[in-house]
């Protein structure tokens, strides 16, 4: 075996430990809207979310008038209304950047054109704003708003009423609504954003049938992705936060692997991997970094602290000096660097700047059809079920847990349901692009998915005869702010196969403080003397010659 490979392997072996802490990130950064304006923090999570965009020339704008093309997108996208198949609208005037969205508003009743016309450019009034979002979420007033230029005979009284009494609105200083002034895109934003965060039902009305138990149980379902839906787009819009974490990896081989001394004496090392975690991240301009400290028990244990620093373009990891592992003098004190425009070319793949903000868009989209499908698998449960750190206030805790009796369901779930799902996100074009795909590979996965001949039931069932589960659970505890503020997860399985086992167990936990504030990055950006790059590791491996055999 080269020595060097045990690099290699070791590297590999951190990137994959750092998988659970790592996120969609997004970059909403506007020239126009700096952190001290009014409606960042709206804005800002719109466009986290998907909801609305910035212009070619990193300004958001906000203080131009919002038209009603721009808001029939918004109100769309928001809403999650059903633009793929909701049918054509007699409108002369909308182009097909905007099209389907405003078929969508118009057959859903919120907005409508006059005369054939929808106006796509016109400006927005205040007026016509409250309209709308009555319209979105079937709000109601009291009757109880009074404006000095919005009488109870006006054409929008009652709604500019509804906004005032589910305080979505307030009207100005001067006892003022102006219904006739134009709406500006800062303050749709925010009037929407109010508007979405009250948890209205659009266009549906609330029935006091009584529902019989499966009924209920949909709807406990639905109401639970829902909850799940908020809270990881919470957690996609976070600006900033210091994590402090650990995880536990254990890895139990076969005897047959294990039969010499030498070989035992390496895998023992595998059973208990001990990994302290922290660091800090922040969105904008995105960085993240993190300390691991390992302890890996054996005949001797062996302790070892890897620094990692990951931006929107590359990635740095200083690999350890220890007795265990001697280093070549070239790699001592030294960061790997990776480049992902670089890695993507070596991987065969069109080489695309990394487009964060579409990457969240798009891990949410993830995170939706998951819980649209496994949100039956979480319950909440008591706070005192799970050890939270005590300066984390929790609002709920919930739990995911999955059996033996559940992987079948579940696996019959993900290739009949989530996996079509999931391939008809990939029909947009941008979001394989920004997965540095191409266009063939997609099409060749789906060609090979349509011809293959496999019974995915009966495939559920082999695996669940060699797949032992003995936990697989997680408890989130949802913060007051509705993010995620402690996270621990529990994995033990037991794999045995012709004869052979493997046994994993694996644990974390990390919890959050500083959200949203100034973080403290210990580490720092690598200077090029600290830096040795992929390529050029992999050609030192390559010289390395083979160590005699014994």
């Amino acid at each position: 075996m080269k020595k060097s490979k045990i690099f290699t392997v070791l590297f590999a072996l951190l990137l994959i430990l750092s998988i659970p802490f790592e996120k969609g990130f997004a970059a909403s950064s506007f020239t126009d809207v700096n952190g001290d304006f009014w409606a960042e923090k709206e804005i800002s999570s719109f466009v986290d979310l998907g909801i609305v965009k910035g212009y070619p020339d990193q300004t958001f704008r906000p203080e131009n008038t919002v038209t009603r093309g721009q808001a029939a997108i918004m109100i769309a996208r928001g809403l999650k209304l059903e633009a793929s198949n909701v049918g054509s609208v007699n409108y002369t005037d909308i182009k097909d950047d905007s099209i389907k969205e405003i078929a969508a508003v118009t057959k859903a009743g919120i907005m409508k054109g006059t005369n054939g016309k929808f106006e796509p450019n016109k400006p927005l009034t205040r007026a016509q704003m409250a309209t709308i979002l009555t319209n979105a979420f079937k709000l109601k007033g009291d009757g109880s708003s009074t404006f000095a230029d919005v009488a109870k005979d006006h054409y929008a009284y009652e709604a500019i009423d509804a906004l005032v009494t589910n305080k979505i609105a307030t009207g100005f200083e001067d006892g003022t609504f102006k219904p006739e002034d134009a709406t500006t895109r800062a303050q749709f934003v925010v009037f929407l954003s109010s508007a979405l965060n009250k948890q209205a039902q659009p266009n549906e009305e609330v029935t006091e049938e009584p529902a019989v138990e499966e009924e209920k149980a949909e709807a406990t379902d639905n109401t639970m992705a829902e909850l799940l839906k908020e809270v990881y787009a919470n957690e996609l819009a976070l600006n900033s936060y210091e994590f402090d974490g650990s995880m536990n990896l254990g890895l139990k081989f076969s005897k047959s692997l294990t039969s010499t001394p030498e070989d035992a004496a390496i895998f023992k090392m595998f059973e208990d991997i001990k990994v302290d975690i922290k660091g800090a991240y922040q969105k904008d301009p995105m960085k993240m970094e993190m300390t691991m400290d390992l302890t890996l028990q054996g005949e001797v244990e062996t302790k070892f602290s890897i620094p990692m620093i990951m931006t929107e373009e590359k990635i740095w990891v200083k690999l350890p000096q220890s007795p265990l592992l001697q280093l070549p003098e070239e790699l001592n004190g030294k960061f790997i660097e990776l480049d992902f425009n670089e890695l993507t070319q070596l991987s065969g793949q069109p080489s695309v700047s990394m487009d964060l903000a579409l990457q969240t868009e798009f891990t949410k989209a993830i995170y939706d059809i998951f819980f649209d499908e496994f949100s039956k698998y979480y319950e909440e449960v008591d706070q005192k079920s799970v050890a939270i750190p005590a300066d984390i206030k929790v609002d709920k805790v919930l739990k995911f847990e999955l059996s033996n009796e559940d992987l079948k369901p579940v696996i019959e779930t993900l290739f009949n349901k989530v996996l079509p799902k999931f391939l008809e996100l990939l029909e947009n074009p941008e979001y394989v692009k920004a997965l540095g795909f191409k266009a063939e590979d997609i099409a060749m996965v789906k060609e090979g998915l349509a011809s293959a001949d496999v019974s995915i039931g009966e495939v559920a069932g082999e695996i669940n005869n060699f797949v032992d589960i003995n936990e697989l659970s997680e408890y989130i505890a949802i913060h007051e702010d509705q993010y995620i503020g402690y996270d621990k997860f529990n994995l033990d399985i037991a794999i045995t196969m012709e004869g052979e086992s493997l046994g994993l167990k694996l644990s974390y936990n990390l919890g959050k403080s500083k959200v949203n504030e100034a973080v403290n990055f210990k580490i720092g950006t690598p200077k090029a003397s600290e830096v040795i790059p992929f390529n050029k590791l992999m050609e030192m491996e390559a010289m390395v010659p083979e160590l005699p055999q014994k």
